[in-house]
């Protein structure tokens, strides 16, 4: 699945844990007011984007929504620093003329798990 998928994918899992009950933990319900304050300090345009992410979510099989799911669990579950880091190597990778991601995608795809695997190791060993 492309990066751009992937992230719009999660912008939609994001989209459906900020306004279905049935993701909010029970004795968190300030967690979900929080989340509906959110909604309606989006604009139109926001909300739009974020109904249509989320239907698009709800339209993926069952198994690709946990793995989206799992990917943002884990995302969660990083230090404030690497998340941010990730945030803005997706910025900067958003901001490649398109030409250059479609050649970075093909690389990546082209490559054997243990070497996708060695790049992410030393990315997450380089210094921010």
């Amino acid at each position: 699945m492309k990066i751009r998928t992937q992230l719009k994918l999660l912008s939609m899992m994001l989209f459906a844990v900020m306004i279905n009950p049935a993701f909010a933990d029970d004795s968190a319900e300030s967690k979900q007011q929080q989340r509906s304050e959110h909604l309606q300090d989006m604009t139109p345009e926001q909300q739009a984007r974020a109904k249509e992410r989320y239907e698009k979510f709800k339209s993926l099989p069952p198994e690709q929504q946990q793995k989206i799911r799992e990917r943002h669990e884990r995302f969660k579950q990083l230090p404030p620093e690497e998340q941010q880091r990730l945030r803005e190597r997706r910025q900067k990778f958003k901001n490649m003329p398109e030409e250059q991601r479609q050649q970075m995608r093909e690389k990546w795809r082209n490559i054997t798990p243990e070497q996708q695997q060695k790049i992410r190791d030393k990315r997450k060993n380089m210094s921010p």
